[in-house]
């Protein structure tokens, strides 16, 4: 293959599920328009190469082992470059690849739009980068495989789920590897063994309108998973007994936007906070922030619903509401105080390869 490849995915954001679909409850995401880009040109020489604009300095050198396993020329280019070690090794052990057929690559990693670069200090904006780079990444690779051919989301979705798991220590859910496989707003949830992941594609009523806000603080995923299996482990019973109300209300809320009962949804949204509060609290890891309550705070005076995306601690929250006027008064309130509305639309394009060569339409389950 002498051309070269593009492949992107979209980013995601967490609308409700957080923590309780690592345990088979049903969740609620929507991928967002921040893309992760990954190309593909035909090497000049016998070794791959990769490079990670803003991330990783310079490129490095690698050799592709018939079994997957990645060499790298300089040890020291392993550590900032582990996606590219972990996929080459998963795909292939799922015989989703064959690498001795590939002819050597050099590989641009971009995730540069997943940082705030009109925020001091660029900070990482916590929108699933890491996930949709894994999508981008697997979706060029198989392509450049099988000449255009990709497998269907059906057949990849799982090992990509185990693949990024493997990346972050063997924790996730992989519902953002799901959200940048698939794109649109999907309804995700694990099987009983937390295994097999399971996507719908699901549409918000048109009533909903959703705003997005920076809260001005970065948050790490991995250390609040780290607490919450520390508070399993050690079977404090009220962390149980939160996961599970956080699992019924997710449930709840879904059933509820499936009936378009927007009031309903609303007051489960505002539970579902309440009770991620009290889980950090039993963690000792705050999941509302002091920035999440003081914008929960200026949600309830506008009238309109607040939670944190995802694990907490700092990142985006999303404001839920049906009358415009509401919204609008909580960006002013929030950008009065130093806060950053962002806007950010849903994105329904998955995985993309090149112009003409799409990953497969989303299925109606998978």
């Amino acid at each position: 293959m002498s051309r070269a490849l593009e492949a992107t995915a979209p980013g995601k954001l967490v609308l409700l599920g957080e923590y309780t679909v690592l345990f088979g409850a049903p969740a609620l995401v929507m991928a967002i328009d921040r893309r992760a880009r990954v190309v593909l040109e035909p090497s000049s020489d016998t070794r791959w190469h990769a490079e990670s604009p803003g991330l990783v300095p310079g490129r490095a050198a690698f050799e592709v082992g018939p079994d997957g396993g990645v060499r790298w020329e300089d040890p020291g280019a392993a550590e900032g470059l582990a996606l590219v070690t972990g996929l080459f090794r998963d795909l292939s052990r799922t015989g989703l690849l064959d690498p001795a057929g590939l002819p050597p690559q050099i590989l641009i990693l971009d995730t540069r739009a997943f940082f705030g670069g009109d925020i001091p200090g660029r900070p990482k904006l916590g929108l699933g980068s890491s996930a949709a780079l894994t999508v981008a990444l697997a979706a060029g690779l198989l392509d450049l495989a099988g000449d255009g051919n990709v497998p269907g989301p059906g057949t990849i979705l799982g090992p990509l789920v185990e693949a990024h798991r493997g990346l972050q220590g063997g924790r996730g859910s992989g519902i953002d590897v799901a959200a940048s496989l698939l794109g649109g707003v999907l309804r995700y949830e694990l099987d009983s063994r937390g295994s097999q992941p399971h996507a719908v594609p699901v549409s918000l009523p048109p009533e909903l309108r959703l705003r997005f806000v920076w809260t001005g603080r970065a948050a790490s995923t991995g250390g609040f998973l780290s607490r919450l299996e520390r508070s399993l482990v050690l079977r404090e019973t009220g962390t149980v007994a939160c996961l599970d109300e956080l699992g019924k209300l997710s449930a709840r809320g879904l059933d509820e936007l499936a009936g378009d009962r927007l009031p309903d949804f609303l007051d489960t949204v505002r539970s579902f906070t309440g009770t991620l509060e009290r889980l950090g609290a039993l963690m000792g890891s705050p999941i509302l922030s002091p920035e999440h309550r003081r914008l929960r705070e200026l949600a309830s005076e506008a009238g309109v619903a607040y939670k944190p995306s995802g694990a907490g601690g700092g990142d985006f929250g999303i404001v839920f509401g049906t009358e415009e006027d509401r919204l609008g008064r909580f960006t002013r309130a929030a950008s009065l105080e130093g806060f950053r509305p962002t806007t950010l639309r849903e994105d329904p394009v998955g995985a993309v390869c090149s112009a003409d060569s799409p990953v497969p339409s989303k299925p109606t389950d998978v």
